[in-house]
């Protein structure tokens, strides 16, 4: 395998270079690059994916209190409410600007920041920004798994230690294993009709 990425290193080299690779070296790069494939695609057997939904209980300025789903995600650089969740005389101007991964703006006027996130009974302090045109009603990023750190992510939650006990963030949804071998299927039948 290691013989086989240098050629393709140089492969890549050569072929940005003046001189180029003649029709027959372009070839046996195709079949080592399709070799290479298979024999990875033959090695996995199962992907198992999951979205983390976990139900939480939102407590703002111990007055309000909005028990839900939220959604963790890692990639997230703040937590974020849908606007309509929460009654408005908790909101604070924020200057804060963001766009979504493909770069549409998204309409922030809002935060809330004496906001609690209740587990076990466990309360932890959060800020969140308010979006107008959020999918999902409540994202926990960054900051929510700042606080936790270090976690570990198990089947059936995310597991930490807060306040010297073990506390489970627990899924709404168990792991989705599936069988890649229509995946291997698909791609031999692919190599096939290239062929």
């Amino acid at each position: 395998m290691k013989s086989q990425i240098t050629y393709l290193e140089q492969h890549l080299l050569q072929k940005h270079s003046p001189s180029s690779f003649s029709d027959q070296e372009e070839q046996e790069t195709s079949n080592i690059q399709r070799d290479a494939s298979t024999k990875f695609i033959n090695i996995l057997e199962r992907i198992t994916y999951q979205q983390w939904h976990i139900n939480i209980i939102i407590v703002i300025d111990n007055s309000f209190k909005l028990q839900t789903t939220a959604l963790v995600d890692s990639c997230a650089q703040l937590n974020y409410i849908q606007e309509g969740l929460v009654p408005t005389q908790f909101f604070q101007k924020t200057k804060e600007r963001l766009t979504t991964v493909n770069g549409k703006k998204l309409n922030v006027k809002w935060k809330i920041t004496d906001t609690h996130n209740c587990n076990e009974g466990i309360y932890l302090k959060q800020t969140f920004i308010l979006v107008k045109d959020l999918d999902i009603g409540i994202i926990l990023g960054q900051p929510f798994l700042e606080i936790i750190k270090p976690f570990k992510v198990k089947s059936k939650g995310i597991t930490t230690k807060l306040l010297g006990r073990k506390t489970l963030f627990t899924f709404n949804e168990r792991p989705i294993s599936k069988d890649i071998n229509l995946l291997k299927a698909l791609s031999l039948l692919k190599e096939h009709s290239i062929s």
